[in-house]
């Protein structure tokens, strides 16, 4: 796919700045701030790296809950992790998931989804992998905010958007946290 290789022919010296800049805003954000408990999907290849994220929100006291998928069931549950280490094992398609043992998110509690993607748009649209897992998620879960982590070279004007496809409150990139624009606006 043609975003794919953009994200992936970004030098790893320039990927880990911008990463650095992603977190940085995220870990600034009110939003964040305020929240206790949320939802981070946890980084894979060429993704913005999430693990510094979810390292700092441990030191922060937050509850950060992680995705396990159900390819089974087609479903995605959130479970609470209490570290990098020894919380993750490597899962469905090599991706970091909650080991046995960890504890289901109380969802009543979710207050911030972070959601991975391939690209999105001003208007929080989201092209995601082709599985729906994250559609699934936030539209099961509409009380918390949610936001996306990208590149700015990746929001783009348009996206092959399908009817069930669910856009995101926020999009955050290197420069900054930019609300969603809702048709009106």
């Amino acid at each position: 796919m043609h975003v794919q290789k953009i994200r992936d022919s970004i030098p790893k010296p320039k990927k880990e700045q911008m990463d650095a800049a992603v977190a940085a805003h995220l870990l600034s954000w009110e939003i964040y701030r305020s929240s206790k408990v949320f939802f981070c999907f946890v980084s894979f290849r060429s993704e913005i790296n999430t693990l510094p994220i979810i390292e700092q929100s441990f030191k922060l006291g937050k509850e950060v809950s992680v995705p396990k998928v159900n390819l089974s069931t087609g479903e995605m549950h959130a479970y609470i992790i209490e570290d990098l280490d020894s919380s993750l094992e490597p899962g469905h398609y090599g991706i970091l998931e909650p080991v046995a043992g960890c504890r289901e998110l109380d969802y009543h509690r979710l207050e911030l989804i972070i959601t991975p993607g391939l690209a999105f748009t001003l208007r929080g649209e989201r092209l995601g992998y082709g599985g729906g897992f994250y559609d699934r998620f936030m539209g099961r879960h509409t009380q918390a905010i949610s936001c996306a982590l990208t590149y700015n070279r990746l929001i783009l004007g348009e996206l092959p958007i399908k009817e069930h496809d669910l856009a995101v409150d926020y999009v955050i990139t290197e420069s900054g946290v930019k609300p969603a624009l809702r048709v009106g606006q």
